[in-house]
Parts: structure tokens; C-alpha cells; sequence
């Protein structure tokens, strides 16, 4: 116990630190106010709220301020007219340009960065995990080297324009979309662009505002097919072959998807899912490819769950069902580990139905599976880790699910 004539030496200790904690904070709060009046009216990569919750792609619309410090956030949620207010207080951490502009003390704070800490540490052993078996993983980017990248894309689409002046450039969170589709026809289209990102976030357990593409995914799209083709033709330096749209995926990492937009717009909606997430599948983790069953697969699967209304992958499935019921197995080749084999578009169907079947059996297990492959495991070897199964049995387990009891690989 504190004898009574130290009491008043605690107190006024107490009442010091009190004092020197109130500036601490007035102090970050003028700083914070510096930092953020730049981005008033531009969107954020990230509000992380101390209570968990993260806003990804929020705009600022604006600061209150109490006695010159600001004390409110007013953010309008990305897709949303409505505003809402966020206290400082209650914010732990703000990114912006893929730079922490603020991060908070505190409890909840704290453990928001523990679990941080935890993904990175999960991220450094899968990096351990990747090099014991000879796949160099992707390197991080700073700030800088990604703006640099968007900058060069600029770059690239400003030689695009001399050849196809009538493009224009309009940007989401994570793409740079060069297009001479009229903007309000566009907008509904490049907002599936986002959601296709976010999905496959939260597929693999990737904290959502993570960047995941070198700077930004490129994607050019224009109306006529004819001007597609010339485009590929003379930039790409490939034909596209009655494609709709094409993913260039290169070894340094950037991504480029090409495309046009055709008569069928919920079939145009789901062709920029579709090809776009091969590019992120590219970017996840590491350079190390899915067998192309998977890859289409999933992009057939997400390509249903972003663009719900197109019956184009449903279709595929009732097409390949048949298939199947008439031969007895999945068709040649289909489980091929060549890097250059490519499935026939019979086995589409089959591809998405065994990709929507792994999900249902296990969601968790399924994102396991297409990273022990990122992590340089054979697609036997991950499904065998994952699922406790191979190739053989998951094959008779689909076909006894889809009516083809026998089914055969």
C-alpha cells in the first residue's frame, strides 16, 4: 500500500502520463489529418477498423474535425452512393497507393496486426515450402514498383492509342481498362472485374485489399472483332482464332487480357471473369502453372459465380454429361500434366462440374489443393494431400454424383 504521503506524487504521475498520452494522440491526429487531406475524394486501397472489419476500395469523401484535429472519417463504401462516418478512433489501419498512411495502437489494433503477423508468417513458410522444391515465388512489390507498373501500362496503352484512337482509359481498384465501349455501357462490365478479384480472395484466403497483380491487370476490349484481331495481331503477335477474348500471361508477371464485346452481354460479362482469372491464378503465390483441366475449371466455376445469369457454363456441363454418359469416361488427355495441352471444349463441362464438386466437398480443402500445385506439387500429389484421394477416386466419386456411375479417367 502506498503510504498517504506519496499519494499525491502518484496522482500527479498519473495526471503527467494522462497529459503526455492526450498530446501523443492530439498529435497523431494532426498528423493523420496532414496525411489524409491529399486523398479527400480519391478511393483507398483499405480502412481496417479496430473492430475487424475492412473496407476495401472505400472513398474518402471527407475529414470533421474538432479543434483542427480530425476526429471523423466520412467514406463511401466502394459500390455504394450512401456515406458513412468512421471515429479515428475506431480506425486501425489505412492503406492507400499500397502504403500503410496509418496505423493505430491499442488492443484490437494490436491483434489486427497479429493476424497479420500470422498471414505473413503463413506466406514465409509456403516461400520456405516453394523453394525446397526449385519454384522461385513471385517477389513482393513496393509502392513505388507498383506505380511504376501502372505507369507502364499507361505507357503501353498510349502507343495502343495512336494505332485505336478511339479507346479510353477508365481504372478500377485493380484494373486499367482501355475500351472504345461507350463508358456507360462499360461501367456494369469492369464492376465484374473487382468482384472477380474479391471472390478469388476469399477463395484462397487472401486478405482482401492484398494486391495480388503486378501494378494492375491490363484488359483492352473493343466492340468490333475485326479491330480484337488487329490488336493481337500487331501488339500481341498471336492470332486469336475465333477467341473472344485472350489472357496474356507473361513471366515477369504482368497480366493483359484482350477481348471484345459480341451480341450476347451476359456471355461478354462472363468471357472477362473467365479470361481475367486465369491472369490472377497466374499472379497467386508463385509462376508455377494449374494443369489446364483446373485452370478452365476454375474459370468456368467463378465465371458462373460472378456472372450468375449466363447459361453458357450450364450448358457446357448438360453438353459434357451426355459426353460422358455416351463414352464412359472424362476423355482423352484430360488429366495431362503437359504444360501446352489444352482440354477439348467437350471436357469444359466436365472441368467446371469436377472444379464445382471439389468446392462443394470442401471449400477449405479445394484452395488447399490449388496451392500445394502454386507450391510446386504435382496436381496428383496436392489432391492426394488435400482431399485424400486420387485421380482415379475422385473421378468415380464426380461421376457417381453426375448419374455416370464407372466413370473412368
Amino acid at each position: 500500500m502506498t503510504p498517504p504521503a506519496d499519494r499525491p506524487a502518484v496522482r500527479t504521475r498519473l495526471a503527467l502520463a494522462a497529459m503526455l498520452l492526450a498530446c501523443t494522440a492530439a498529435a497523431r491526429a494532426d498528423d493523420l489529418t496532414a496525411r489524409l487531406e491529399p486523398l479527400v475524394g480519391r478511393t483507398l486501397d483499405l480502412v481496417e477498423l479496430v473492430s475487424g472489419r475492412r473496407l476495401v476500395r472505400p472513398v474518402l469523401e471527407g475529414i470533421a474535425r474538432r479543434d483542427d484535429r480530425a476526429t471523423t472519417l466520412r467514406l463511401r463504401p466502394e459500390g455504394e452512393t450512401r456515406t458513412i462516418s468512421v471515429p479515428v478512433a475506431g480506425v486501425a489501419r489505412i492503406v492507400a497507393g499500397r502504403e500503410t498512411v496509418h496505423e493505430a495502437d491499442g488492443g484490437t489494433a494490436a491483434r489486427n496486426r497479429r493476424v497479420r503477423a500470422l498471414h505473413e508468417r503463413e506466406e514465409a513458410a509456403a516461400r520456405e515450402r516453394m523453394q525446397a522444391r526449385g519454384v522461385e515465388p513471385w517477389p513482393p512489390l513496393s509502392a513505388e514498383e507498383h506505380a511504376t507498373q501502372v505507369t507502364e501500362l499507361e505507357g503501353f496503352v498510349a502507343e495502343v492509342q495512336e494505332l485505336f484512337p478511339a479507346l479510353a482509359i477508365s481504372r478500377t481498384h485493380e484494373f486499367l481498362v482501355a475500351s472504345d465501349i461507350p463508358p456507360a455501357q462499360l461501367a456494369p462490365f469492369t464492376a465484374r472485374l473487382d468482384a472477380m478479384h474479391d471472390f478469388l480472395c476469399d477463395l484462397y484466403g487472401i486478405p482482401r485489399g492484398e494486391p495480388v497483380w503486378k501494378g494492375k491487370c491490363l484488359v483492352v476490349a473493343f466492340v468490333r472483332e475485326d479491330d480484337f484481331v488487329a490488336f493481337e495481331t500487331r501488339f500481341m503477335k498471336v492470332a486469336t482464332g475465333g477467341a473472344h477474348g485472350l489472357c496474356h500471361q507473361r513471366s515477369d508477371g504482368r497480366v493483359l487480357m484482350a477481348c471484345h464485346r459480341g451480341d450476347d452481354p451476359s456471355a461478354f460479362a462472363h468471357m472477362l471473369v473467365h479470361e481475367t482469372s486465369h491472369g490472377f491464378n497466374h499472379r497467386w503465390m508463385s509462376p508455377q502453372p494449374l494443369p489446364n483441366w483446373l485452370n478452365e475449371g476454375i474459370a468456368e466455376w467463378v465465371g458462373t459465380q460472378v456472372v450468375p445469369h449466363c447459361r453458357q457454363v450450364p450448358m457446357k456441363e448438360a453438353r459434357a454429361a451426355a459426353f460422358m454418359k455416351t463414352g464412359g469416361s472424362v476423355g482423352a488427355d484430360f488429366f495431362s500434366t503437359d504444360p501446352d495441352h489444352h482440354i477439348d471444349a467437350l471436357q469444359y463441362g466436365i472441368a467446371s462440374g469436377l472444379v464445382k464438386f471439389l468446392v462443394a466437398r470442401d471449400r477449405r480443402k479445394f484452395a488447399a489443393f490449388v496451392r500445394g500445385i502454386k507450391e510446386g506439387m504435382t496436381a496428383a500429389d496436392s489432391l492426394r494431400a488435400s482431399f485424400d484421394a486420387t485421380q482415379e477416386e475422385l473421378v468415380r466419386s464426380y461421376g457417381r454424383a453426375v448419374g455416370v456411375p464407372g466413370l473412368r479417367e
